[in-house]
């Protein structure tokens, strides 16, 4: 079993869990159980920007569901390097902002592509 927890909230789940909650209000806090099958979203997140302080607990957690769930509550596209694809997340961050979060599991977040680019026409 794994045992995570963040601000005032703390969870225990068999199959890898994650708590996360804001620095600044440690009541405004989430936390989910992962399993084999499917991923979680964090609520807590929606709205935050990438400088927002954050405390986070992953504990056993797949990093891809981790990375699921992250991307769906931040509204952003973070990929998995494949070396990462099937291991197991432990990670306990204090008053971290956002970007380094994401950078510190491991993740990389994908740029979106611009759709006003100018094409050259070749003659």
């Amino acid at each position: 079993m794994a045992k995570c927890g963040a601000g005032e909230c703390e969870c225990e789940c068999k199959n890898g869990c994650g708590c996360i909650a804001s620095s600044d209000e440690p009541e405004t806090c989430e936390c989910r159980c992962f399993n084999e099958t499917g991923g979680t979203n964090f609520g807590v997140l929606e709205g935050v920007n990438a400088t927002t302080k954050i405390n986070v607990h992953f504990r056993g957690a797949n990093a891809a569901q981790v990375a699921v769930a992250l991307s769906r509550a931040l509204g952003v596209q973070l990929a998995v390097p494949t070396s990462l694809l099937n291991k197991r997340v432990t990670v306990r961050l204090m008053n971290t902002p956002v970007r380094s979060v994401v950078k510190q599991l491991g993740l990389v977040q994908l740029k979106r592509a611009s759709t006003n680019r100018s094409r050259k026409r070749s003659r």
